[in-house]
């Protein structure tokens, strides 16, 4: 494999203007012909490419959740988990905490709309465990971290990711309707763990988090085949009505029932993602700090993001800074998504804090100007499209202005929100184009 891979193949310079005036010129009145603005375009830049691991997306303060575990028939396996802080909904001063549960059920609503990434058919296994810490919700948690769970108490489910018709469940001596879903009975010792805290624990919010921290869901399968298993989009965080939000129904005496909620503070909820091992071609580019590679893989869940370098960029002001009129770079899908393992609908572009930073932020473009920085999903040409303008002109700023070099790169990675999705794709660097059309004085 080469070292270098020149990707963008097509070299179109063109200079529109001389010392004459002409069509496509920019003149400013009252300056003579040899006072033009030439205006160029060009996407002959060596663009270079490498797929490294991703580890600057947010796990929490995100819209829905992912949950569930695939056997990707390209990046292998990976897994989804969730973890979420409890409150309770309708405080109890004289709770029976005594005597013996009847039965737990916990249930949580799928997002209508939302693909399932995958294969929905497979049956998967899932462990559900009390949290042995709380969430802090004023804090930003990472893909990759650890919630420390109390594995000596727990429920197994092994079954499909959500059942579109669902039984309705008693509340109050009547019936509650449920959306389609997850519902698992949880485990005996698990309802009596819910069933036999302190009193306080059932009076207050409060009181709830000194004994109980929350739940964590975890998908647990090495069996699943190449092509089986999938993620599921759920909402822990709607509060719109009792029947459609995220509980543990616990049921005692025949016929009382106590609720247990999810918090519905988005950064309440922790979606983890777990990735690995990867095949060959990727722990190659993976171990490997220097070469480019003319394929890179994009993945969710903190999994996979690609490392792009434009290092010759600043010869464009080897003669004088120019102004970038636009800049958009063109990334195409390399055929690997197929009707199951679907392009992500939308990617972004990151760029690294500082040098030194292993974290990442939006670029300007996206901060700035969302509605034209582009990134969505072109199905009939099976590529993403973004604005850069003001990316490449800050950093021919920087260069030209301060001498400071602030063409650090750029990663292209699945957003971890808008939308939620567990999805990969892989990128073919034949294709890639950056196209600058820039003005400079003649």
């Amino acid at each position: 494999m080469k070292s270098r891979v020149l990707l963008a193949i097509v070299a179109i310079l063109t200079g529109l203007a001389a010392c004459k005036k002409q069509d496509g010129n920019i003149i400013i009145d009252g300056q003579s012909n040899n006072n033009q603005l030439e205006i160029f375009r060009s996407d002959t830049f060596t663009v270079r490419a490498k797929t490294t691991r991703e580890d600057s997306l947010p796990a929490n303060g995100i819209s829905y959740t992912l949950l569930g575990e695939m056997h990707d028939p390209i990046l292998g396996k990976s897994k989804a988990s969730l973890f979420a802080k409890m409150v309770i909904l309708e405080p109890e001063n004289n709770f029976p905490n005594t005597i013996e549960p009847d039965s737990a059920i916990l249930y949580i609503p799928m997002v209508d709309g939302l693909n399932f990434y995958g294969n929905p058919s497979t049956k998967q296994r899932l462990q559900i465990f009390p949290l042995n810490e709380t969430i802090n919700p004023s804090r930003v948690y990472y893909q990759h971290e650890s919630i420390a769970i109390n594995q000596q108490i727990g429920s197994n489910y092994f079954g499909p990711m959500f059942q579109q018709k669902l039984d309705s469940i008693g509340y109050k001596k009547e019936k509650m309707g449920l959306k389609p879903g997850l519902k698992i009975k949880l485990s005996a010792e698990f309802a009596r763990s819910l069933m036999q805290m302190p009193l306080e624990a059932y009076q207050s919010n409060e009181g709830l988090a000194k004994h109980y921290k929350g739940i964590a869901i975890i998908p647990e399968n090495d069996e699943l085949l190449p092509g089986d298993g999938g993620y599921a989009v759920l909402d822990l965080s709607n509060v719109i009505s009792l029947a459609y939000r995220a509980k543990i129904l616990l049921y005692y005496n025949d016929t009382n029932t106590f609720v247990f909620g999810c918090d519905d503070k988005r950064s309440a909820i922790v979606n983890l993602g777990k990735v690995g091992p990867y095949p060959p071609m990727v722990n190659e580019q993976l171990g490997n700090s220097s070469n480019a590679f003319p394929t890179t893989y994009i993945q969710a869940l903190g999994g996979l993001k690609t490392e792009i370098q434009l290092p010759y960029l600043q010869n464009l002001i080897e003669t004088g800074n120019v102004g970038i009129n636009k800049a958009e770079i063109v990334f195409y899908t390399d055929g690997s998504p197929n009707t199951r393992q679907f392009a992500p609908p939308r990617l972004n572009l990151y760029q690294p804090l500082n040098a030194q930073s292993n974290r990442n932020r939006l670029i300007d473009d996206a901060t700035q100007a969302p509605a034209s920085f582009g990134g969505i999903y072109d199905e009939s040409r099976k590529c993403y499209r973004f604005t850069v303008t003001r990316h490449i002109q800050n950093i021919l700023n920087d260069q030209h202005f301060k001498s400071l070099n602030t063409n650090l790169g750029l990663y292209l990675a699945v957003p971890s929100d808008n939308p939620v999705i567990g999805a990969r794709t892989g990128i073919d660097h034949s294709k890639t184009k950056l196209i600058i059309t820039y003005t400079k004085p003649n």
